[in-house]
């Protein structure tokens, strides 16, 4: 006690000054804080200003249709519902959380594209003050973080992840993603196991939201260094349990992609050396398009060959990496800032710049979403080094980040209309890229989905030019043809599809199109093949059950539609259905379980609902009943219902 007090007699009071008091230093801490939270505050509702226009934007046939609008598992929010989204793939991914996300969107808000697009948004905002949030605990310093939050929310690079319901994955991801960085900051210097274990737990929920978060534990080796984190042995061990879930999931993804074909022909398509060039020219790709965000697009291809040869730049590419990197290996004081940068966008591009290709697009805006960070860090650090100088060069620095932000956000609002739906998607596509055949193709789906069936003929017919062999192309065109009454052009272009792939979707148009020509039994055969390889299909089971209706087959027709229920016990057709069914056989008692469940499921036909209700009641003896379901029949418009229930009062 003696020797602590000796050692406080030691120290120096502090010098008087001006203005001082006792609490001077709070004072000034909490001013601190204070400017530190406006500055955040003024960055998030500016970005939250910016990105107003994209809550008037619409869902995209670019997924958004397989993810969202179409996709039967977000409407089934029961366990058996999401045990589904855990143990099967969406859009040759594996992204359970993300299809709960989009399940519980749907049961708040129906297809509401407005609510879809807030929610992006609003995740957007929250991985701003997470980005500031890590940023600031990697750095020590709030400008710094403040600089780097307000360049990752408002760069136009970062259109398509917020703007496009589909990205919601990348956003969640990057949620939990940030999280575990931040979490792994805090082990890093307490070396607690609560904080390790909050980085395992917030890296799995990364994963499953989408699994290219397996890149974690390179980014975390990165900040390790940049750290300067010892041992070495110890830092590498702890990434152990972080490496098994990535591989876990990698492997995953892989057999989810490669599923789907996703997985392309890279090694036959190119030499070693090419496909390294290819890596090498994606890598700059992005630093490039991160400090000139110019010539956008939804869809960059993989380059074509010309007598067997890439364009120059990307031969050039592995010359001009490797220059950088021994740039920046002799950069003397600035080495750790500029490795730390380079190697945090490189680790966390590893799984997007097609080293395993698993995408029929080169690189895409939405995988810039994470790593631009490094570059962001790199930028709010010189900044600060420039406004160190002196009081003209904090006004140049003003001005100059004044200047960024505004062209960046300017330009960002302007990329938000490109998303405004699938025309303005793709036309903005086919304006860059004249010869992309999915683009047309996609386009063409867009006006067929508007009614303009010449349109998306003439698209389609563009698509084929491109690529004679998409059975895709021809099996819209074929639908097309339908619409517009050519019925042996569609049967034409049907029957080309399925040679060329005998898909279960194209299988089942055609049985439907050979039903509206009156080949029932043409229809049937189509429909059976269907379910004889996928006995749980939904379209093949309710398109047999409805062609064995139409044909009087009710006994047949009734099987399919309990199977349809069984499945899916949300199918309000088929519940419709099978209670006509009933009804017609002589079963009124089911049929009017079913004709309730089929109006609570919100059926097309509810009119015809109540009506059928109604004479299920009668046949039944519960006359208060019947009348209720009239009645509310007829307040549907539907006409019959009147004429019953005069029938029914005796009137």
């Amino acid at each position: 006690m003696g020797q602590r007090q000796g050692m406080a007699s030691k120290r120096r009071p502090t010098r008087p000054g001006a203005g001082r008091d006792p609490e001077s230093g709070a004072v000034h801490a909490v001013s601190g804080h204070f400017r530190t939270w406006v500055g955040v505050a003024i960055v998030l509702v500016a970005t939250a200003i910016l990105y107003v226009p994209a809550l008037n934007n619409g869902f995209t046939n670019w997924d958004d249709d397989r993810q969202v609008t179409a996709n039967p598992d977000v409407r089934d929010l029961s366990v058996g519902g999401v045990r589904r989204m855990f143990s099967s793939f969406t859009v040759s991914l594996y992204q359970p959380l993300t299809s709960l996300a989009f399940a519980l969107e749907y049961r708040l808000f129906g297809l509401d594209a407005r609510a879809y697009h807030a929610v992006n948004v609003l995740v957007h905002l929250a991985n701003i003050l997470l980005v500031y949030g890590f940023v600031r605990s990697l750095s020590q310093r709030t400008s710094l973080a403040v600089v780097a939050a307000a360049l990752f929310a408002v760069h136009p690079l970062q259109v398509e992840a917020v703007a496009w319901v589909s990205s919601l994955s990348i956003l969640l991801s990057s949620l939990f993603y940030l999280g575990a960085m931040m979490a792994y900051l805090a082990y890093a210097r307490s070396g607690q196991a609560r904080h390790f274990a909050a980085v395992c737990g917030l890296f799995v929920l990364a994963l499953l939201a989408k699994t290219s978060a397996a890149t974690l534990p390179l980014v975390l080796w990165v900040i390790d260094i940049y750290l300067q984190r010892r041992p070495l042995r110890r830092v590498l061990c702890e990434k152990v349990p972080l490496l098994v879930l990535s591989l876990v999931f990698g492997y995953v993804a892989l057999c989810a992609r490669s599923g789907a074909s996703h997985v392309q022909d890279f090694a036959m398509r190119y030499s070693l050396f090419q496909r390294a060039s290819i890596v090498s020219y994606s890598c700059l790709w992005y630093l490039g398009k991160l400090v000139f965000p110019v010539g956008l697009s939804a869809f960059y291809p993989f380059p074509g060959k010309i007598d067997g040869w890439l364009p120059v730049l990307f031969y050039a590419a592995p010359v001009l990496l490797i220059g950088l990197a021994v740039g920046v290996w002799h950069s003397g004081p600035s080495r750790r800032l500029l490795a730390f940068t380079a190697l945090f966008m490189l680790a966390s591009l590893a799984l997007v710049v097609q080293v395993v290709p698993i995408s029929e697009l080169m690189v895409c805006d939405r995988y810039a979403y994470l790593p631009c960070i490094g570059l962001f860090f790199l930028v709010g650090t010189l900044s600060l080094r420039i406004w160190s100088r002196g009081l003209l060069w904090k006004a140049v620095t003003l001005v100059g980040l004044g200047l960024v932000l505004t062209g960046l956000a300017g330009a960002t609002f302007g990329r938000i209309e490109v998303w405004h739906d699938s025309l303005t998607l793709w036309n903005d596509v086919i304006g860059r890229h004249a010869d992309i055949w999915s683009a047309y193709l996609n386009r063409g789906l867009a006006e067929s989905q508007t009614g303009d069936y010449k349109a998306a003929i003439e698209d389609f017919d563009a698509a084929l030019r491109l690529n004679p062999h998409s059975e895709m192309a021809l099996n819209n065109r074929a639908g097309c043809h339908t619409y517009l009454g050519n019925w042996p052009a569609a049967l034409r272009d049907f029957d080309s599809a399925i040679q060329l792939k005998p898909d279960s979707d194209y299988l089942i148009n055609r049985g439907i199109l050979r039903q509206k020509m009156g080949d029932s039994a043409g229809a049937l055969k189509d429909f059976d093949a269907v379910i004889q390889v996928h006995p749980r299909n939904i379209r093949a089971l309710c398109e047999r059950a409805d062609s064995y209706r139409l044909s009087g087959n009710w006994t047949k027709a009734i099987e399919d539609y309990n199977a349809l229920l069984g499945l899916y016990p949300g199918h309000s057709h088929a519940a419709f259905w099978l209670g006509v069914g009933l009804l017609e056989t002589g079963d009124p008692e089911r049929a009017a379980a079913l004709l309730n469940r089929a109006i609570a499921l919100g059926c097309k036909e509810p009119g015809a609902a109540y009506f059928l209700l109604g004479k299920a009641y009668q046949r039944l003896g519960r006359k208060d009943l019947a009348i209720e379901a009239l009645r509310r029949s007829h307040e549907t418009g539907d006409a019959r219902a009147l004429v019953e229930l005069h029938r029914i009062e005796g009137k």
